[in-house]
């Protein structure tokens, strides 16, 4: 990411709500819905070792994003879309981050999402 801007992040909550184990692995596909169309986030090149989820257990991955620190209205963020690794079923949500990103007239990613359990399990 542009090291110009500070990256921001947000932690997003998957949770097991079958019965049984389940095993989670990969990258969720993530778009952000705003006022210019869907930004679909990039991968980060993060390790994933993958977990194995308990019934009703969470895992979390990151959304990673540009801070809009210009003073201008920026690209306003109305919600997000998230669909878990081997599925096929999208959910959407409210966005929890920043209201709007930054404008930019460059190829450069503006959003990033790390792979499941990378974030939010401190111990």
């Amino acid at each position: 990411m542009d090291g110009r801007l500070p990256t921001k992040a947000v932690a997003v909550e998957l949770r097991n709500t079958s019965g049984r184990s389940c095993s989670i692995k990969g990258f969720a596909g993530v778009n952000l819905l705003s006022s210019e169309g869907a930004i679909p986030a990039t991968r980060r090149d993060q390790k994933d070792d993958g977990t194995t989820l308990k019934p009703g257990e969470p895992t979390f991955f990151g959304i990673f994003y540009k801070g809009n620190d210009s003073g201008g209205s920026g690209v306003k963020i109305k919600g997000l879309v998230v669909t878990p690794p081997d599925e096929t079923k999208s959910v959407t949500l409210k966005w929890p981050g920043e209201p709007s990103l930054p404008i930019t007239d460059g190829p450069e990613t503006t959003v990033e999402i790390g792979p499941m359990g990378s974030i939010g399990q401190g111990g």
